[in-house]
């Protein structure tokens, strides 16, 4: 069954390290792309959160959220940078200088750059640490999922209704198909009548209107080629497994045949079908566009 590429999906882990909350939200992309928002002290687990995420979401585009809550009271100590500190103040004292301010240099001052003050995290096992994100990221995927495949489903019932409606649509431009021969053989007989009067027959011309009229009525071939392309898009949204792009080929070679059909068939009543199924392959179009 196929799925969508929206969905959105949370999971937690505790352990030792902490309590780990994974928040992942997906949407449509041509390929799968990983944009993640993850604390600065386990970045170098990125590359295994995109690995593990690519085994379910093989297209759309993830953002993914992960947050880290000690369960340590006195999980870092704070201290301050005796070297940078000696540094700013030399900076701002050469800045008075040259301006010529007066103004003290105060506490705030110093205060103000943000590198002054260091948190001194306390080191942690990055393996250790893996196993409770690893158990989030599975957790918020797998719900994921789940919401994509409830999508995927509903995407699965649109597009049956719709190619019911086109097949019915084909069938009708089946049985229109030999009327529109015959209103063409009508048309042809006159101009024979035309071309022969007088007892004389132009066979270069004769030839010409036949092999016209062979050329431009006959849309047997691309009934049965939208047949068959209706079956095709049948097995592969029933299969699933990554068939946005497939489905997305599969509808413009249904386009690009109905479009020749409507110009070979040269009729009022088929035109007007033909407006009916592009209508509905167009709707197709768009909701292929979140199909995975």
């Amino acid at each position: 069954m196929i799925k969508s590429m929206t969905g959105f999906g949370k999971g937690e882990a505790k352990s030792k390290s902490g309590v780990f909350t994974v928040e992942l939200r997906t949407v449509n992309h041509r390929y799968f792309d990983l944009s993640s928002k993850i604390p600065n002290s386990f970045m170098l687990l990125e590359d295994r959160i995109k690995e593990l995420l690519n085994k379910d979401i093989k297209r759309g585009k993830a953002n993914l959220f992960l947050s880290h809550r000690s369960l340590e009271k006195e999980s870092a100590s704070i201290t301050f940078d005796k070297k940078t500190i000696d540094k700013y103040r030399k900076i701002l004292s050469e800045i008075k200088k040259r301006a010529g301010i007066t103004e003290e240099i105060k506490l705030s001052h110093i205060l103000s750059f943000t590198d002054v003050i260091v948190h001194e995290q306390k080191s942690l096992d990055i393996n250790a640490v893996w196993v409770s994100v690893k158990e989030a990221v599975v957790k918020a995927a797998a719900e994921c999922n789940k919401m994509r495949e409830t999508e995927g489903k509903a995407l699965y019932k649109d597009f049956s209704v719709r190619m019911t409606k086109i097949s019915i649509y084909v069938d009708d431009i089946s049985g229109l198909a030999p009327l529109v021969v015959e209103e063409y053989k009508r048309k042809l007989d006159a101009r024979i009548k035309d071309i022969v009067k007088n007892n004389i027959i132009d066979n270069a011309r004769l030839e010409t209107e036949l092999a016209l009229f062979a050329k431009q009525c006959d849309i047997s071939e691309e009934i049965t080629r939208i047949k068959s392309h209706l079956e095709g898009f049948k097995k592969a949204i029933a299969i699933g497994e990554e068939a946005g792009r497939k489905l997305d080929f599969i509808l413009q070679e249904l386009n690009r045949e109905i479009n020749t059909l409507g110009a070979k068939a040269n009729d009022i009543k088929i035109s007007r079908i033909v407006i009916n199924i592009k209508s509905e392959l167009e709707k197709m179009r768009e909701q292929a566009q979140n199909v995975e």
